[in-house]
C-alpha cells in the first residue's frame, strides 16, 4: 500500500484544521507516521451484516481504513465487542496521557494493537506497554503483528484486564479502551503515585465520559473530561444493563402501557428532529446516573434508535419515562412522576452540567475520605464515585 503515506499526511492535515485549539503532539503524529493503521485490520464490518476482508494489495480500502471514524472487528451477533476506535480519538487519548520515553504503560483492551503500538512508539525502547486483551483471537493476532513490526516493547496477554496486569507494575500510566462502569481495586494498587490513568466511565443512563485521572495517595482525582462513546468493557467487571433495551422486553410493560396517569409535554431543544434526542438528553442522563439507583436505562426501537429512559418506583409500580417525541409519561401509581422532576429540577439548578463539568476524586470502596469531597456520591463494588462541580 504505498499511497499510505498520502492518506496519512491528509489525515492529519484535517485534525490540526479541524481542531487548532488541541494541537496533537510532535511525538503523536510521529508515532502515527510510523505505525500505519491499515496493518491493524485484517477484516472489519461495515454494516451489521457485511465483513470486509483486507487485502495489502487493494488500495481504494485505504480510503477507508484511514476514514475519521471507527471500525467493527468483533461482534457477538448485533453487539459490538471489539473495535478499532476512530483515529483522531485514539490519538488525542495517547497525547492526553502525556507519554514520555521510559514509561511503563498499561492498557486494557489490545484489540487491533494500534493503540498500544502508537504508545510503544512514544515511550520508546525504554519504555514498555503492557497490553491485555480478553478476546484469543485477537490478542493472537496483535502480538503476531508486534513482533512482525519489531515492538519488542509491547507485551500482549490474553487474560481479563480488569485485573490489571500486577507482575509488570507499578506503571507510570494506564489506559482503558473499554468503558467501565466501575474502577477496579487493581488499579489502586498497580499506578505509581502521581501516575496517570485514562478511563472510560459508562453510566446506565447513557453519557459515556471519558476522564484522565492522576493517583494522588490512596485514591484518584481528575485532571481533565470529555464526552465520548466506547464499547462496553466484558469479563468479570462487566455490568449488565448498560446498553439500551426494546422498552417490549421490560416485564412490567405490558401491564403499564395501560394504565397512563399524566402526559406533559418537555421541550428539550430537539427542533422537531428526534434524532437529536440523545445528544440533547446526554447531561441529564449522566446526571440522573450519578444521584438514582431507580433509573431504569435507556430504551431503544427495533431501529436502533434511542426512545427514551425513565425511573421507576421501588415496587415497580410505577415508571415516568421521557421519550424522544418531547413527552414525559408517567405510568402506573407511585412517585416516579415526582422524583423524576426532583431530579431535573437539581440538574436545573446546578446549570444543566453533563459529567465532563464534573471533577470526580474516586476511592476504594472500604476508603473513607477524611473530609468526604462531595454530596454527589456514587458507591459501587470496588470503587466510591465523589463528583465535584465547582461554582
Amino acid at each position: 500500500m504505498a499511497d499510505a503515506r498520502v492518506y496519512q499526511e491528509r489525515f492529519l492535515q484535517e485534525v490540526a484544521r479541524r481542531k487548532p485549539d488541541r494541537p496533537l503532539s510532535a511525538a503523536v503524529r510521529a508515532a502515527f507516521l510510523e505505525t500505519p493503521r491499515h496493518r491493524f485490520v485484517q477484516r472489519y464490518r461495515s454494516d451489521p451484516s457485511t465483513w470486509h476482508d483486507v487485502d495489502e494489495n487493494n488500495e481504494p480500502q485505504l480510503a477507508v481504513l484511514y476514514e475519521n471514524r471507527p471500525l467493527v472487528l468483533a461482534a457477538d451477533g448485533d453487539k459490538v465487542v471489539s473495535t478499532i476506535s476512530q483515529p483522531s480519538l485514539v490519538l488525542d487519548m495517547i497525547d492526553r496521557l502525556r507519554l514520555e520515553p521510559g514509561h511503563s504503560v498499561f492498557e486494557l483492551g489490545t484489540a487491533s494493537g494500534w493503540n498500544a503500538a502508537l504508545m510503544a512508539h512514544v515511550v520508546g525502547p525504554t519504555g514498555s506497554v503492557t497490553s491485555v486483551e480478553i478476546l484469543p483471537e485477537l490478542a493472537e493476532s496483535a502480538a503476531q503483528l508486534m513482533r512482525e513490526l519489531g515492538r519488542d516493547n509491547v507485551r500482549v496477554i490474553h487474560g481479563d484486564g480488569g485485573d490489571g496486569f500486577a507482575a509488570a507494575a507499578p506503571y507510570d500510566r494506564a489506559i482503558f479502551t473499554a468503558g467501565t462502569h466501575d474502577l477496579p481495586r487493581a488499579f489502586y494498587d498497580q499506578l505509581k503515585d502521581g501516575g496517570l490513568l485514562l478511563v472510560v466511565l459508562k453510566l446506565k443512563g447513557g453519557g459515556d465520559t471519558l476522564f484522565l485521572l492522576r493517583k494522588v495517595g490512596d485514591h484518584f482525582e481528575s485532571i481533565e473530561a470529555s464526552p465520548c462513546g466506547f464499547v462496553p468493557l466484558t469479563g468479570k467487571y462487566a455490568l449488565d444493563g448498560m446498553d439500551p433495551i426494546a422498552i417490549a422486553d421490560v416485564p412490567e410493560w405490558s401491564s403499564l402501557t395501560r394504565s397512563v396517569s399524566q402526559r406533559r409535554r418537555f421541550w428539550w431543544g430537539l427542533g422537531g428532529i428526534p434524532s437529536a434526542f440523545q445528544g440533547k438528553t446526554f447531561g441529564f442522563r449522566g446526571f440522573l446516573g450519578i444521584v438514582e439507583p431507580a433509573l431504569l436505562g435507556v430504551f431503544k426501537r427495533d431501529d436502533q434508535h434511542l426512545l427514551g429512559f425513565g425511573l421507576w418506583t421501588d415496587d415497580r409500580r410505577g415508571l415516568t419515562i421521557a421519550t424522544d417525541d418531547d413527552a414525559i409519561t408517567t405510568y402506573g401509581a407511585g412517585d416516579s412522576a415526582e422524583r423524576f422532576q426532583r431530579r431535573l429540577d437539581e440538574w436545573f439548578a446546578l446549570g444543566m452540567p453533563d459529567l465532563s463539568r464534573f471533577r470526580l476524586h474516586a476511592y476504594p470502596i472500604d476508603v473513607m475520605p477524611a473530609n468526604a469531597p462531595s454530596t454527589l456520591v456514587t458507591r459501587l463494588r470496588e470503587s466510591a464515585f465523589y463528583w465535584i462541580l465547582d461554582a
